[in-house]
């Protein structure tokens, strides 16, 4: 099943929900899944020179043939 169908098939079922507690709680999941921030998950990032470093080392480890 593709993702449009799955959306349309939720989307319908969703639609067809009365239980506004339910609703509730499916909002709540929304929220709390969609927002992202920036300045939060830049604190926890890895630097340049480490995303160098790491590479650099990833790529040697690597079996070249020739």
């Amino acid at each position: 099943m593709n993702v449009a169908t799955k959306k349309s098939e939720l989307i319908n079922w969703i639609s067809s929900i009365n239980d506004s507690n339910l609703i509730d709680q499916m909002d709540d999941f929304r929220k709390t899944h969609s927002s992202f921030n920036f300045k939060k998950e830049i604190k926890s990032a890895i630097s340049s020179e480490e995303l160098k470093n790491r590479t650099t080392k990833f790529i040697k480890s690597l079996e070249w043939k020739k």
